[in-house]
């Protein structure tokens, strides 16, 4: 038996052509459906991790680590945190204490650049070189000590002086001097803080002297890839004095004084990438990380008395906002600015919008910001607490 089919008819033309017509109209409608699905999910994540604002918190881990010292400072290593305080270090993570080391000191000073870690003692001369594993070198300077640095390579540079002189000492992790740079008070005035790349390569240093009779400013770099010598100095501070100066990141240094900011680019040769040497407010706290720099002022012409802006490493204000809170110390958590009392704190992100505001059961001695925007280390006198906002 022979089958027979009946045959489709041709399509014409315009048949055809409507049919792709069709066929693109759909994939450019999936294209658009799928861009502003796109669009929404990237806008919730941006309002999940950048807007979304919290209420309580809840504790995750209790750890028996008690912190009744005021001179008590919490840091953040890659493997763990650091308790520094003036009879001991402590290193834990969430688990609990992973080592101890006890020593006697009046004021300690203390710097991490992972893996390394440095402890010495404000006006001694002993210094204690520490990384994730314990102690790694006790080692001692020739005069008092005024601040510590440490390098990613267990570098070690010490500001001391004896009475007459500034110092800046540099010695291995093994306690070898490299080399030391001596300056004479009255010919390069008082050393007030120094701060040292990550790579230990340069260092910034601050000072203070007198010019007739007027108490200005400088700030110094030194070199340590050749002989330690003088890569370039500033002293356009005279009217204001620069107490604070600091590595944000390998190449860029911040100096703060009373009523004035300026960055500098370290590398090939220091220059002045922003500056402002008159602030109409008057600088009340100055904390910084690798991208950016935190300030606190008072600002008499603000309804809120002071106010936080943040600035990235060009000099570009990313943050002005106005605060009421009466807070005692300040500090970057993730995106955000922390703001912490003896019992209270206030977590604002950079578009000025209050994330979270909370009192505490028990004092406060220290909170300190951990992996996530949300986590955070709180310490009061009797325990440390890992808690999450919530």
């Amino acid at each position: 038996m022979t089958e027979y089919r009946k045959k489709r008819p041709a399509r014409s033309g315009s048949n055809r052509q409507y049919s792709v017509k069709k066929r693109k109209r759909r994939i450019t409608i999936t294209i658009i459906l799928a861009s502003l699905i796109t669009l929404l999910l990237v806008a919730g994540a941006w309002f999940y991790f950048y807007m979304r604002t919290f209420s309580s918190y809840a504790v995750l881990e209790t750890l028996d680590i008690s912190n009744s010292d005021e001179r008590t400072v919490f840091l953040r290593e890659k493997r763990g945190y650091i308790k520094c305080a003036s009879d001991g270090v402590t290193f834990f993570d969430r688990k609990g204490i992973l080592w101890a080391e006890t020593y006697e000191m009046a004021q300690p000073l203390v710097d991490v650049c992972s893996p390394y870690f440095v402890v010495a003692d404000l006006k001694g001369s002993d210094i204690y070189v520490y990384d994730e594993s314990g102690l790694v070198n006790r080692m001692s300077v020739s005069h008092p000590i005024l601040d510590v640095e440490i390098s990613d390579q267990g570098v070690v540079a010490a500001a001391t002086n004896d009475g007459t002189s500034n110092y800046i000492e540099i010695l291995d992790k093994d306690g070898n001097e490299l080399l030391t740079a001596k300056s004479v008070f009255n010919t390069s005035g008082y050393l007030m803080d120094i701060s040292m790349s990550p790579d230990g390569s340069s260092l910034a240093a601050a000072f203070i002297y007198v010019s007739e009779g007027t108490l200005e400013s400088k700030v110094v770099f030194y070199d340590f890839a050749g002989e330690g010598e003088i890569s370039g100095g500033f002293n356009q501070y005279k009217d204001t004095v620069v107490t604070n100066v600091e590595f944000m990141n390998p190449t860029t240094v911040c100096a703060v004084g009373d009523n004035a900011i300026t960055i500098y680019k370290v590398k090939p040769a220091p220059t002045i990438v922003y500056e402002d040497l008159n602030l109409k407010w008057e600088i009340q706290s100055a904390f910084f990380d690798e991208n950016r720099l935190g300030l606190v002022v008072e600002d008499e012409t603000s309804d809120f008395g002071n106010v936080i802006k943040v600035y990235n490493p060009s000099g570009k204000l990313i943050m002005d906002q106005g605060t009421d809170f009466a807070w005692n110390h300040a500090s970057f958590a993730g995106d955000n600015v922390l703001l912490y009392s003896a019992d209270d704190c206030e977590l604002y992100s950079f578009y000025g919008r209050l994330r979270f505001a909370g009192t505490f059961d028990d004092r406060i001695e220290y909170l300190l910001p951990c992996e996530t925007s949300r986590d955070f280390i709180y310490a009061t006198a009797s325990k440390t607490q890992f808690i999450r906002i919530k």
